[in-house]
């Protein structure tokens, strides 16, 4: 890890448009290696987390705001927690780590993703433009979130009902919705890779969707001069967990499918059993931007892919999804006299 800057030992951060770590002072860029690697290993490789080099070149900060646990270089003095973006951050003691296998450096830097930011949030019609009235650079933070990405083949053996509805037209010309059931039973084989599990308690799986999918072609293997003027997510669910989780979003899709196959709509029984003749992980750094706010003593969040610009939701004004929804019954409500006043 390069520390300070060789020509005049100033503050080193990574720079994503010069590939390479660049000094806050001089502009001198010292360029980082890209060993593009993301490769996945079998389970029986899986060693629960470890302590390793990088927890040595690390410090562990604790949010007193909100709890989180981030990581930060040694040399990093002042940083906001990307969760709630709170300042008041103490040091703990170093936990232990797994050993990252790759990494998916930023492609953009903070003033692009702002200009993305206030470009979408123009754009978002129902976006609750309010919240973000009096936004800063500084409430932007850029931070390497942990995920397990999993290879896996489920073999999949079904048995349940399904259901399905038709529309019947009686003798009088009157039209009624049946409902009708199927029994099914059988076998399906799914194949799925770079399965993505978020691997940290303080964002949901539902946050990690949102700013999917990230292109694990271009992740590399894991250099501490990535990490400089960003933090690093710490990883406080273990790979049990996150598989278990992983298994739960493996039979929904087998699910989805089944219903698909039998042209049903909706399980009334369904037993899926599932047996993995392959399964393979790699754990790998993400990169992502946290917008936050606090707009009336609320805290709001927004993430933005690091690497391809998707965001995820933005808080919806109330006001006005309200005013449309009155706006459009009112003209439907005129629409309905109007016709009855010239038939």
């Amino acid at each position: 890890m390069i520390e300070k800057c060789k020509n005049c030992g100033g503050k080193l951060f990574f720079s994503p448009k010069d590939k390479g770590v660049k000094c806050a002072n001089c502009a001198s860029v010292f360029p980082i290696k890209y060993n593009y690697n993301f490769t996945k290993k079998p389970f029986e490789q899986n060693v629960e987390p470890k302590v390793d080099k990088l927890a040595s070149s690390l410090k562990s900060i604790k949010c007193k705001n909100c709890g989180a646990n981030i990581m930060l270089n040694k040399q990093q003095i002042q940083a906001k927690c990307p969760y709630c973006g709170s300042t008041t951050l103490i040091e703990t003691k170093t936990g232990k780590l797994m050993y990252i296998d790759s990494l998916i450096p930023f492609a953009m830097t903070k003033e692009e993703a702002i200009a993305k930011f206030k470009a979408n949030l123009l754009k978002k019609f129902y976006a609750n433009k309010r919240v973000f009235a009096k936004f800063k650079e500084e409430d932007v933070v850029g931070a390497y979130i942990n995920a397990f990405v999993f290879d896996l083949i489920a073999d999949c053996s079904y048995a349940g009902v399904l259901s399905y509805t038709v529309e019947h037209r009686d003798k009088e010309g009157r039209t009624q919705t049946i409902t009708k059931y199927k029994d099914v039973a059988g076998i399906h084989n799914k194949r799925i890779n770079n399965l993505t599990i978020e691997s940290d308690s303080y964002l949901t799986q539902g946050d990690m969707m949102q700013i999917l999918p990230f292109d694990y072609a271009s992740a590399v293997t894991f250099e501490d001069d990535f990490l400089q003027g960003y933090v690093m997510e710490y990883k406080d669910r273990l790979f049990n967990d996150c598989f278990a989780n992983a298994e739960r979003i493996v039979k929904r899709i087998v699910q989805r499918e089944i219903l698909q196959k039998y042209n049903c709509q909706d399980v009334v029984t369904l037993t899926i059993n599932v047996s993995y003749p392959k399964k393979e992980y790699n754990y790998c750094l993400l990169p992502v931007y946290f917008f936050n706010s606090t707009y009336k003593n609320k805290h709001y969040r927004v993430l933005l892919n690091g690497q391809t610009g998707k965001f995820g939701k933005f808080p919806k004004d109330g006001l006005r999804i309200f005013l449309t929804a009155l706006f459009a019954s009112v003209l439907i409500v005129g629409i309905i006299f109007l016709i009855w006043f010239l038939v």
